[in-house]
Protein backbone atom coordinates (compact mmCIF):
# COMPACT_ATOMS: atom_id res chain seq x y z
CA UNK A 1 0.00 0.00 0.00
CA UNK A 2 2.84 2.37 0.87
CA UNK A 3 4.52 1.58 -2.45
CA UNK A 4 1.34 2.47 -4.34
CA UNK A 5 1.05 5.79 -2.53
CA UNK A 6 4.71 6.52 -3.19
CA UNK A 7 4.32 5.82 -6.90
CA UNK A 8 1.25 8.03 -7.10
CA UNK A 9 3.18 10.80 -5.33
CA UNK A 10 6.10 10.37 -7.71
CA UNK A 11 3.75 10.63 -10.66
CA UNK A 12 2.26 13.84 -9.30
CA UNK A 13 5.76 15.28 -8.89
CA UNK A 14 6.76 14.11 -12.36
CA UNK A 15 3.71 15.70 -13.94
CA UNK A 16 4.32 18.93 -12.05
CA UNK A 17 7.96 19.17 -13.07
CA UNK A 18 8.22 17.61 -16.53
CA UNK A 19 8.65 20.00 -19.41
CA UNK A 20 9.12 22.98 -17.07
CA UNK A 21 10.42 24.94 -20.00
CA UNK A 22 7.62 24.30 -22.43
CA UNK A 23 7.96 25.32 -26.02
CA UNK A 24 4.77 26.44 -27.69
CA UNK A 25 3.01 24.09 -30.02
CA UNK A 26 2.18 25.10 -33.56
CA UNK A 27 -1.20 24.41 -35.10
CA UNK A 28 -1.14 22.21 -38.20
CA UNK A 29 -3.20 23.30 -41.23
CA UNK A 30 -6.84 22.33 -40.88
CA UNK A 31 -6.63 20.60 -44.23
CA UNK A 32 -4.11 18.18 -42.69
CA UNK A 33 -6.62 17.30 -39.97
CA UNK A 34 -9.30 16.75 -42.62
CA UNK A 35 -7.01 14.38 -44.52
CA UNK A 36 -6.00 12.54 -41.35
CA UNK A 37 -9.63 11.97 -40.38
CA UNK A 38 -10.57 10.71 -43.84
CA UNK A 39 -7.61 8.31 -43.79
CA UNK A 40 -8.52 7.00 -40.33
CA UNK A 41 -12.16 6.52 -41.29
CA UNK A 42 -11.08 4.46 -44.28
CA UNK A 43 -8.54 2.43 -42.27
CA UNK A 44 -11.03 1.59 -39.52
CA UNK A 45 -14.11 1.48 -41.80
CA UNK A 46 -15.92 4.20 -39.86
CA UNK A 47 -19.31 5.52 -41.07
CA UNK A 48 -19.11 8.89 -39.30
CA UNK A 49 -16.81 10.87 -37.03
CA UNK A 50 -16.89 14.21 -35.21
CA UNK A 51 -13.76 16.01 -34.04
CA UNK A 52 -13.10 19.21 -32.13
CA UNK A 53 -9.78 20.78 -31.16
CA UNK A 54 -9.26 23.47 -28.55
CA UNK A 55 -5.98 25.36 -28.72
CA UNK A 56 -4.71 28.51 -27.05
CA UNK A 57 -8.10 29.45 -25.62
CA UNK A 58 -10.05 29.00 -28.85
CA UNK A 59 -11.87 26.29 -30.77
CA UNK A 60 -9.37 25.68 -33.54
CA UNK A 61 -11.27 22.90 -35.27
CA UNK A 62 -14.84 21.60 -34.99
CA UNK A 63 -16.20 19.46 -37.78
CA UNK A 64 -18.07 16.29 -38.70
CA UNK A 65 -17.18 13.74 -41.36
CA UNK A 66 -19.15 10.96 -42.98
CA UNK A 67 -22.64 9.71 -42.24
CA UNK A 68 -24.73 9.58 -39.07
CA UNK A 69 -26.14 6.28 -40.39
CA UNK A 70 -24.87 4.24 -43.32
CA UNK A 71 -28.31 3.67 -44.85
CA UNK A 72 -29.28 7.35 -44.76
CA UNK A 73 -27.97 10.59 -46.24
CA UNK A 74 -27.73 12.60 -43.00
CA UNK A 75 -24.14 13.73 -42.59
CA UNK A 76 -22.28 14.17 -39.33
CA UNK A 77 -21.48 17.74 -38.29
CA UNK A 78 -20.17 19.27 -35.08
CA UNK A 79 -23.73 19.45 -33.69
CA UNK A 80 -24.45 15.72 -34.15
CA UNK A 81 -24.96 13.98 -30.82
CA UNK A 82 -22.83 10.96 -29.95
CA UNK A 83 -23.02 8.73 -26.91
CA UNK A 84 -19.71 9.53 -25.22
CA UNK A 85 -19.87 6.47 -22.93
CA UNK A 86 -17.24 6.44 -20.17
CA UNK A 87 -16.01 9.93 -20.98
CA UNK A 88 -19.10 10.70 -18.87
CA UNK A 89 -17.20 9.60 -15.75
CA UNK A 90 -15.30 12.89 -15.59
CA UNK A 91 -18.64 14.73 -15.55
CA UNK A 92 -19.88 12.62 -12.63
CA UNK A 93 -16.69 13.40 -10.73
CA UNK A 94 -17.16 17.10 -11.48
CA UNK A 95 -20.75 16.94 -10.19
CA UNK A 96 -19.40 15.62 -6.89
CA UNK A 97 -16.77 18.39 -6.90
CA UNK A 98 -19.58 20.98 -7.13
CA UNK A 99 -21.15 19.44 -4.04
CA UNK A 100 -17.80 19.62 -2.26
CA UNK A 101 -17.64 23.31 -3.16
CA UNK A 102 -21.21 23.66 -1.85
CA UNK A 103 -20.14 22.13 1.47
CA UNK A 104 -22.63 19.27 1.09
CA UNK A 105 -20.06 16.48 1.13
CA UNK A 106 -16.34 15.74 1.39
CA UNK A 107 -14.21 13.39 -0.69
CA UNK A 108 -13.31 11.35 2.38
CA UNK A 109 -16.90 10.94 3.62
CA UNK A 110 -18.04 7.31 3.88
CA UNK A 111 -20.49 6.32 1.17
CA UNK A 112 -22.85 4.87 3.79
CA UNK A 113 -23.36 8.38 5.19
CA UNK A 114 -25.31 9.14 1.99
CA UNK A 115 -26.47 5.66 0.99
CA UNK A 116 -27.09 3.65 4.18
CA UNK A 117 -28.07 0.61 2.10
CA UNK A 118 -24.62 0.44 0.46
CA UNK A 119 -22.70 -2.72 1.36
CA UNK A 120 -19.51 -4.34 0.12
CA UNK A 121 -18.62 -8.02 0.57
CA UNK A 122 -16.35 -7.18 3.52
CA UNK A 123 -18.05 -5.20 6.34
CA UNK A 124 -14.81 -3.37 7.13
CA UNK A 125 -14.55 -2.20 3.51
CA UNK A 126 -18.15 -1.03 3.71
CA UNK A 127 -17.33 1.21 6.66
CA UNK A 128 -14.12 2.53 5.10
CA UNK A 129 -15.37 3.06 1.55
CA UNK A 130 -15.27 6.78 0.73
CA UNK A 131 -16.68 8.92 -2.04
CA UNK A 132 -13.17 9.23 -3.47
CA UNK A 133 -12.96 5.42 -3.58
CA UNK A 134 -16.05 5.31 -5.81
CA UNK A 135 -14.14 7.15 -8.53
CA UNK A 136 -10.66 5.60 -8.47
CA UNK A 137 -11.11 1.93 -9.49
CA UNK A 138 -9.40 0.53 -6.40
CA UNK A 139 -12.34 -1.22 -4.74
CA UNK A 140 -10.68 -4.63 -4.74
CA UNK A 141 -13.31 -5.99 -7.14
CA UNK A 142 -12.15 -7.58 -10.40
CA UNK A 143 -12.24 -5.82 -13.76
CA UNK A 144 -15.77 -4.92 -14.83
CA UNK A 145 -17.30 -6.71 -11.85
CA UNK A 146 -21.08 -6.81 -12.07
CA UNK A 147 -21.34 -5.22 -15.52
CA UNK A 148 -23.60 -8.08 -16.63
CA UNK A 149 -26.26 -6.41 -14.52
CA UNK A 150 -26.40 -3.80 -17.31
CA UNK A 151 -24.93 -5.47 -20.40
CA UNK A 152 -26.07 -6.47 -22.86
CA UNK A 153 -29.47 -4.83 -22.70
CA UNK A 154 -30.09 -6.18 -19.21
CA UNK A 155 -33.09 -5.24 -17.11
CA UNK A 156 -31.95 -3.78 -13.80
CA UNK A 157 -32.25 -0.71 -11.60
CA UNK A 158 -29.84 1.42 -9.62
CA UNK A 159 -31.33 0.00 -6.44
CA UNK A 160 -30.55 -3.53 -7.66
CA UNK A 161 -26.98 -2.51 -8.44
CA UNK A 162 -26.46 -1.17 -4.92
CA UNK A 163 -27.92 -4.37 -3.48
CA UNK A 164 -25.71 -6.54 -5.70
CA UNK A 165 -22.45 -5.02 -4.45
CA UNK A 166 -22.55 -7.02 -1.20
CA UNK A 167 -22.39 -10.29 -3.17
CA UNK A 168 -19.51 -9.38 -5.49
CA UNK A 169 -16.36 -11.02 -4.18
CA UNK A 170 -13.09 -9.07 -4.25
CA UNK A 171 -10.08 -10.31 -6.19
CA UNK A 172 -7.55 -8.12 -4.37
CA UNK A 173 -7.35 -6.25 -1.11
CA UNK A 174 -9.06 -2.88 -0.80
CA UNK A 175 -7.16 0.04 -2.42
CA UNK A 176 -4.24 -2.15 -3.52
CA UNK A 177 -4.86 -2.63 -7.25
CA UNK A 178 -6.46 -0.91 -10.24
CA UNK A 179 -9.49 -2.61 -11.80
CA UNK A 180 -11.91 -0.61 -13.90
CA UNK A 181 -15.44 -0.63 -12.50
CA UNK A 182 -18.58 0.96 -13.96
CA UNK A 183 -20.92 0.14 -11.09
CA UNK A 184 -19.07 2.36 -8.64
CA UNK A 185 -19.76 5.37 -10.83
CA UNK A 186 -23.45 4.52 -10.88
CA UNK A 187 -23.34 4.51 -7.09
CA UNK A 188 -21.45 7.83 -7.23
CA UNK A 189 -24.38 9.22 -9.21
CA UNK A 190 -26.71 8.09 -6.45
CA UNK A 191 -24.52 9.92 -3.92
CA UNK A 192 -24.97 13.06 -6.03
CA UNK A 193 -28.73 12.54 -5.83
CA UNK A 194 -28.69 11.96 -2.09
CA UNK A 195 -26.51 14.98 -1.28
CA UNK A 196 -28.28 17.37 -3.66
CA UNK A 197 -31.88 16.26 -3.25
CA UNK A 198 -32.17 16.05 -7.05
CA UNK A 199 -32.07 13.26 -9.59
CA UNK A 200 -28.52 12.78 -10.80
CA UNK A 201 -29.52 13.57 -14.37
CA UNK A 202 -31.19 16.83 -13.36
CA UNK A 203 -28.27 17.94 -11.20
CA UNK A 204 -25.75 17.19 -13.93
CA UNK A 205 -27.61 19.25 -16.49
CA UNK A 206 -28.62 22.15 -14.25
CA UNK A 207 -25.34 22.59 -12.37
CA UNK A 208 -22.76 21.53 -14.96
CA UNK A 209 -23.83 21.02 -18.59
CA UNK A 210 -26.08 24.04 -19.03
CA UNK A 211 -23.87 26.55 -17.12
CA UNK A 212 -21.05 25.49 -19.44
CA UNK A 213 -23.22 26.24 -22.47
CA UNK A 214 -23.53 22.57 -23.36
CA UNK A 215 -27.25 22.96 -23.92
CA UNK A 216 -27.51 20.40 -26.73
CA UNK A 217 -26.09 17.69 -24.45
CA UNK A 218 -28.07 15.47 -22.11
CA UNK A 219 -27.33 13.10 -19.26
CA UNK A 220 -29.07 10.23 -21.06
CA UNK A 221 -30.28 9.41 -24.54
CA UNK A 222 -33.90 9.78 -23.50
CA UNK A 223 -33.31 13.36 -22.36
CA UNK A 224 -31.94 14.61 -25.68
CA UNK A 225 -34.01 16.99 -27.78
CA UNK A 226 -36.34 15.14 -30.13
CA UNK A 227 -35.21 17.19 -33.13
CA UNK A 228 -31.52 16.67 -32.46
CA UNK A 229 -29.44 14.78 -35.02
CA UNK A 230 -28.08 11.68 -33.33
CA UNK A 231 -25.41 9.39 -34.65
CA UNK A 232 -26.54 5.79 -35.02
CA UNK A 233 -24.23 3.09 -33.62
CA UNK A 234 -22.82 0.46 -35.99
CA UNK A 235 -21.26 -2.95 -35.48
CA UNK A 236 -19.66 -5.55 -37.70
CA UNK A 237 -21.44 -8.88 -37.86
CA UNK A 238 -19.84 -11.57 -40.00
CA UNK A 239 -17.70 -8.92 -41.66
CA UNK A 240 -20.64 -6.69 -42.60
CA UNK A 241 -21.42 -3.29 -41.09
CA UNK A 242 -24.92 -2.92 -39.69
CA UNK A 243 -26.76 -0.55 -37.38
CA UNK A 244 -27.55 -1.50 -33.83
CA UNK A 245 -29.70 -0.10 -31.05
CA UNK A 246 -28.46 2.82 -28.99
CA UNK A 247 -28.13 2.27 -25.25
CA UNK A 248 -31.38 3.75 -23.94
CA UNK A 249 -31.33 2.72 -20.28
CA UNK A 250 -30.96 5.55 -17.77
CA UNK A 251 -29.45 3.21 -15.16
CA UNK A 252 -25.84 3.75 -16.24
CA UNK A 253 -26.06 7.52 -16.74
CA UNK A 254 -23.32 8.36 -14.25
CA UNK A 255 -20.98 5.72 -15.68
CA UNK A 256 -21.49 6.37 -19.36
CA UNK A 257 -24.82 7.92 -20.31
CA UNK A 258 -24.05 11.41 -21.62
CA UNK A 259 -24.95 12.31 -25.20
CA UNK A 260 -23.08 15.29 -26.60
CA UNK A 261 -21.72 16.99 -29.71
CA UNK A 262 -18.17 17.78 -30.70
CA UNK A 263 -19.02 21.49 -30.54
CA UNK A 264 -20.16 21.20 -26.92
CA UNK A 265 -17.31 18.89 -25.93
CA UNK A 266 -14.97 21.71 -26.92
CA UNK A 267 -16.65 23.74 -24.17
CA UNK A 268 -16.02 20.92 -21.70
CA UNK A 269 -12.36 20.73 -22.71
CA UNK A 270 -12.06 24.51 -22.27
CA UNK A 271 -13.61 24.19 -18.82
CA UNK A 272 -10.87 21.75 -17.80
CA UNK A 273 -8.12 23.86 -19.34
CA UNK A 274 -9.51 26.99 -17.64
CA UNK A 275 -9.53 25.22 -14.26
CA UNK A 276 -13.27 25.16 -13.72
CA UNK A 277 -14.53 28.28 -15.50
CA UNK A 278 -17.04 28.56 -18.33
CA UNK A 279 -16.65 30.65 -21.47
CA UNK A 280 -17.91 33.77 -19.62
CA UNK A 281 -15.30 33.35 -16.89
CA UNK A 282 -17.81 32.18 -14.28
CA UNK A 283 -16.48 29.62 -11.81
CA UNK A 284 -18.48 26.40 -12.11
CA UNK A 285 -16.02 24.27 -10.13
CA UNK A 286 -13.31 25.83 -7.96
CA UNK A 287 -9.71 25.58 -9.13
CA UNK A 288 -8.92 23.68 -5.94
CA UNK A 289 -11.47 21.00 -6.78
CA UNK A 290 -10.37 20.78 -10.41
CA UNK A 291 -6.92 20.01 -9.02
CA UNK A 292 -8.50 17.26 -6.93
CA UNK A 293 -10.18 15.81 -10.02
CA UNK A 294 -6.87 15.61 -11.89
CA UNK A 295 -4.65 14.51 -9.04
CA UNK A 296 -3.41 10.93 -9.62
CA UNK A 297 -4.63 8.36 -7.09
CA UNK A 298 -4.48 4.78 -8.38
CA UNK A 299 -1.35 3.61 -10.19
CA UNK A 300 -1.82 1.78 -13.51
CA UNK A 301 0.57 -0.51 -15.38
CA UNK A 302 2.48 1.12 -18.22
CA UNK A 303 2.37 -1.12 -21.27
CA UNK A 304 1.08 -1.30 -24.79
CA UNK A 305 1.51 1.08 -27.68
CA UNK A 306 1.10 4.23 -25.55
CA UNK A 307 4.10 3.27 -23.44
CA UNK A 308 6.10 2.19 -26.48
CA UNK A 309 5.36 5.07 -28.84
CA UNK A 310 4.23 7.99 -26.65
CA UNK A 311 6.68 7.43 -23.83
CA UNK A 312 3.88 7.15 -21.28
CA UNK A 313 5.22 6.37 -17.81
CA UNK A 314 3.90 6.12 -14.27
CA UNK A 315 0.30 6.16 -15.50
CA UNK A 316 -2.48 6.59 -12.97
CA UNK A 317 -6.19 7.13 -12.56
CA UNK A 318 -7.45 10.28 -10.89
CA UNK A 319 -11.15 11.15 -10.37
CA UNK A 320 -12.73 10.31 -13.70
CA UNK A 321 -9.47 10.91 -15.60
CA UNK A 322 -6.49 8.93 -16.79
CA UNK A 323 -3.26 10.78 -16.04
CA UNK A 324 -0.03 10.06 -17.86
CA UNK A 325 2.47 11.64 -20.25
CA UNK A 326 2.59 12.13 -24.01
CA UNK A 327 6.06 12.87 -25.39
CA UNK A 328 7.03 14.07 -21.91
CA UNK A 329 4.00 16.33 -21.55
CA UNK A 330 1.36 15.92 -18.82
CA UNK A 331 -1.55 14.13 -20.48
CA UNK A 332 -5.14 13.88 -19.24
CA UNK A 333 -7.52 11.63 -21.10
CA UNK A 334 -10.48 9.30 -20.97
CA UNK A 335 -11.99 7.00 -23.53
CA UNK A 336 -15.43 5.53 -23.80
CA UNK A 337 -16.99 2.68 -25.70
CA UNK A 338 -20.47 1.28 -26.15
CA UNK A 339 -21.62 -1.22 -28.73
CA UNK A 340 -21.39 0.85 -31.87
CA UNK A 341 -19.81 4.03 -30.47
CA UNK A 342 -16.30 5.00 -29.35
CA UNK A 343 -15.04 8.30 -27.95
CA UNK A 344 -11.82 9.84 -26.64
CA UNK A 345 -10.97 13.16 -25.04
CA UNK A 346 -7.26 13.96 -24.68
CA UNK A 347 -5.77 17.08 -23.09
CA UNK A 348 -2.21 18.50 -22.94
CA UNK A 349 -2.69 21.25 -20.33
CA UNK A 350 0.79 22.77 -20.71
CA UNK A 351 0.03 23.45 -24.35
CA UNK A 352 -3.55 24.60 -23.80
CA UNK A 353 -4.49 21.83 -26.21
CA UNK A 354 -7.39 19.37 -26.22
CA UNK A 355 -8.76 16.95 -28.81
CA UNK A 356 -12.18 15.29 -28.78
CA UNK A 357 -13.03 12.46 -31.19
CA UNK A 358 -16.16 10.35 -31.43
CA UNK A 359 -17.31 7.88 -34.06
CA UNK A 360 -20.34 5.67 -34.60
CA UNK A 361 -18.58 2.32 -34.55
CA UNK A 362 -16.77 0.39 -31.83
CA UNK A 363 -13.16 0.95 -32.86
CA UNK A 364 -9.78 2.34 -31.87
CA UNK A 365 -10.06 5.13 -34.44
CA UNK A 366 -10.61 7.93 -31.86
CA UNK A 367 -7.31 7.07 -30.15
CA UNK A 368 -5.48 7.03 -33.47
CA UNK A 369 -6.95 10.36 -34.59
CA UNK A 370 -6.50 12.14 -31.25
CA UNK A 371 -2.89 11.01 -30.85
CA UNK A 372 -2.08 11.96 -34.44
CA UNK A 373 -3.51 15.45 -33.99
CA UNK A 374 -1.57 15.94 -30.75
CA UNK A 375 1.53 14.69 -32.54
CA UNK A 376 1.10 17.26 -35.32
CA UNK A 377 0.72 20.10 -32.83
CA UNK A 378 3.95 18.99 -31.12
CA UNK A 379 5.93 18.68 -34.36
CA UNK A 380 8.15 21.64 -33.45
CA UNK A 381 8.18 20.88 -29.73
CA UNK A 382 9.09 17.22 -29.33
CA UNK A 383 11.81 15.29 -31.20
CA UNK A 384 9.60 12.20 -30.78
CA UNK A 385 6.80 13.65 -32.89
CA UNK A 386 6.16 12.68 -36.46
CA UNK A 387 4.74 9.22 -35.86
CA UNK A 388 2.00 7.59 -37.90
CA UNK A 389 -0.57 6.98 -35.19
CA UNK A 390 -3.16 5.57 -37.56
CA UNK A 391 -0.64 2.93 -38.55
CA UNK A 392 0.50 2.32 -34.95
CA UNK A 393 -3.01 1.80 -33.61
CA UNK A 394 -4.09 -0.26 -36.62
CA UNK A 395 -1.13 -2.60 -36.15
CA UNK A 396 -1.81 -2.89 -32.41
CA UNK A 397 -5.46 -3.77 -33.00
CA UNK A 398 -4.58 -6.29 -35.70
CA UNK A 399 -2.08 -7.94 -33.36
CA UNK A 400 -4.63 -8.06 -30.56
CA UNK A 401 -7.22 -9.63 -32.84
CA UNK A 402 -4.73 -12.14 -34.20
CA UNK A 403 -3.59 -13.13 -30.71
CA UNK A 404 -7.19 -13.59 -29.59
CA UNK A 405 -7.95 -15.77 -32.62
CA UNK A 406 -4.85 -17.84 -31.88
CA UNK A 407 -6.01 -18.39 -28.30
CA UNK A 408 -9.42 -19.59 -29.47
CA UNK A 409 -7.83 -21.85 -32.10
CA UNK A 410 -5.42 -23.35 -29.56
CA UNK A 411 -8.28 -24.16 -27.19
CA UNK A 412 -10.18 -25.78 -30.05
CA UNK A 413 -7.20 -27.88 -31.12
CA UNK A 414 -6.49 -29.01 -27.55
CA UNK A 415 -10.04 -30.11 -26.72
CA UNK A 416 -10.91 -33.75 -26.28
CA UNK A 417 -13.05 -34.36 -29.35
CA UNK A 418 -14.13 -37.85 -28.35
CA UNK A 419 -15.30 -36.85 -24.83
CA UNK A 420 -18.96 -36.90 -23.90
CA UNK A 421 -21.10 -35.22 -21.20
CA UNK A 422 -21.13 -37.14 -17.91
CA UNK A 423 -24.93 -37.38 -17.82
CA UNK A 424 -27.89 -37.48 -20.20
CA UNK A 425 -28.66 -33.96 -21.45
CA UNK A 426 -31.94 -33.71 -19.54
CA UNK A 427 -29.93 -33.97 -16.30
CA UNK A 428 -28.47 -30.49 -17.02
CA UNK A 429 -31.90 -28.87 -17.32
CA UNK A 430 -32.89 -26.52 -14.50
CA UNK A 431 -32.73 -23.08 -12.94
CA UNK A 432 -29.35 -21.81 -11.73
CA UNK A 433 -28.97 -18.76 -9.51
CA UNK A 434 -26.18 -16.30 -8.73
CA UNK A 435 -26.75 -14.04 -5.71
CA UNK A 436 -25.84 -10.82 -7.48
CA UNK A 437 -26.99 -11.61 -11.01
CA UNK A 438 -30.14 -13.66 -10.56
CA UNK A 439 -31.41 -16.65 -12.51
CA UNK A 440 -30.47 -18.38 -15.72
CA UNK A 441 -32.36 -21.27 -17.25
CA UNK A 442 -31.05 -24.39 -18.99
CA UNK A 443 -33.69 -26.00 -21.17
CA UNK A 444 -33.85 -28.90 -23.62
CA UNK A 445 -35.45 -28.17 -26.99
CA UNK A 446 -37.61 -30.64 -28.88
CA UNK A 447 -34.69 -31.38 -31.20
CA UNK A 448 -32.54 -32.47 -28.24
CA UNK A 449 -30.46 -29.26 -28.13
CA UNK A 450 -29.57 -27.72 -24.75
CA UNK A 451 -30.27 -23.99 -24.51
CA UNK A 452 -29.04 -21.24 -22.20
CA UNK A 453 -31.37 -18.36 -21.35
CA UNK A 454 -30.68 -15.43 -19.03
CA UNK A 455 -33.53 -14.23 -16.85
CA UNK A 456 -32.10 -10.72 -16.94
CA UNK A 457 -30.75 -10.11 -20.44
CA UNK A 458 -32.60 -11.29 -23.55
CA UNK A 459 -29.52 -11.28 -25.84
CA UNK A 460 -27.87 -13.89 -23.59
CA UNK A 461 -29.87 -16.72 -25.07
CA UNK A 462 -28.63 -19.43 -27.37
CA UNK A 463 -27.87 -23.11 -27.95
CA UNK A 464 -25.21 -24.90 -25.94
CA UNK A 465 -22.68 -26.52 -28.26
CA UNK A 466 -20.77 -29.38 -26.64
CA UNK A 467 -17.08 -28.54 -26.28
CA UNK A 468 -15.62 -31.30 -24.12
CA UNK A 469 -16.61 -33.30 -21.03
CA UNK A 470 -19.15 -31.17 -19.12
CA UNK A 471 -18.19 -27.91 -20.80
CA UNK A 472 -20.33 -26.38 -23.53
CA UNK A 473 -20.12 -23.17 -25.55
CA UNK A 474 -23.07 -20.79 -25.48
CA UNK A 475 -23.49 -19.60 -29.06
CA UNK A 476 -25.69 -16.58 -28.50
CA UNK A 477 -28.36 -16.05 -31.14
CA UNK A 478 -27.61 -12.31 -31.00
CA UNK A 479 -24.26 -12.17 -32.86
CA UNK A 480 -23.47 -8.47 -32.68
CA UNK A 481 -21.78 -8.65 -29.28
CA UNK A 482 -19.10 -11.23 -30.19
CA UNK A 483 -19.26 -12.69 -26.69
CA UNK A 484 -19.72 -16.46 -26.83
CA UNK A 485 -18.96 -18.11 -23.50
CA UNK A 486 -17.82 -21.43 -22.08
CA UNK A 487 -20.46 -22.95 -19.79
CA UNK A 488 -18.97 -25.56 -17.46
CA UNK A 489 -21.23 -27.77 -15.34
CA UNK A 490 -19.95 -29.26 -12.06
CA UNK A 491 -21.08 -32.51 -10.50
CA UNK A 492 -21.61 -32.92 -6.78
CA UNK A 493 -20.65 -35.92 -4.64
CA UNK A 494 -23.89 -37.68 -5.51
CA UNK A 495 -23.31 -37.34 -9.22
CA UNK A 496 -25.88 -34.60 -9.82
CA UNK A 497 -25.24 -31.24 -11.52
CA UNK A 498 -24.67 -28.66 -8.76
CA UNK A 499 -23.43 -25.45 -10.39
CA UNK A 500 -22.25 -23.61 -13.46
CA UNK A 501 -19.10 -21.54 -14.00
CA UNK A 502 -18.55 -19.47 -17.13
CA UNK A 503 -15.90 -17.52 -19.00
CA UNK A 504 -15.62 -15.81 -22.36
CA UNK A 505 -14.36 -17.92 -25.24
CA UNK A 506 -12.20 -15.17 -26.73
CA UNK A 507 -9.80 -12.98 -24.71
CA UNK A 508 -10.90 -10.12 -26.99
CA UNK A 509 -14.40 -10.23 -25.47
CA UNK A 510 -15.30 -6.92 -23.85
CA UNK A 511 -14.55 -6.97 -20.12
CA UNK A 512 -18.14 -5.96 -19.32
CA UNK A 513 -19.15 -9.52 -20.10
CA UNK A 514 -17.88 -10.67 -16.71
CA UNK A 515 -19.15 -14.23 -17.05
CA UNK A 516 -16.26 -15.43 -14.88
CA UNK A 517 -17.68 -13.61 -11.86
CA UNK A 518 -20.86 -15.69 -11.92
CA UNK A 519 -21.27 -18.58 -9.50
CA UNK A 520 -24.52 -20.16 -10.61
CA UNK A 521 -25.88 -22.72 -8.16
CA UNK A 522 -28.68 -25.04 -9.14
CA UNK A 523 -32.02 -24.20 -7.55
CA UNK A 524 -33.74 -27.29 -6.04
CA UNK A 525 -36.97 -28.20 -7.80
Amino acid sequence: MKDKRLLASLLAIALATCSLSVASAAAPPKEEIDQLIERAMEAFEIPGMAVSVVYDGEVYYSKGHGLAEVSKSTRVDDKTLFQIASVSKAFTAAALAILVDDGKLDWEDPVIDYLPEFRMYDPWVTREFTIRDLLTHRSGLPLGAGDLLMFPEAETSREEIIRAMRFLKPSTSFRSEYAYDNLMYIIAGEVVGSASGMLFEEFLEERLLFPLGMTDCAATLGRTAKKATRATPHVEVDGKLQTTLSLESDVGAAAGGINCSARSMALWASFVLDKGKNADGDEIVSAAQVEQLLNPVTVLPTRGYMAEHAGSFLSAYALGWNVSTFYGQPYYSHGGGLWGMTTLLAILPRQGLAVFVSNNKLSAAPRAVANDILDRFLADVSPEAGKDWVGIVTDAMNTRSSDANDTVAEAESARSTDSRPSLPLDAYVGTYRDPWYGDIFITLADDGQLWFKSGRSEPLSGPLEHFQFDTFIARWTERKYNNDAYVSFSLGAEGNIERIRMKAVSPATDFSFDFHDLDLVRVPE
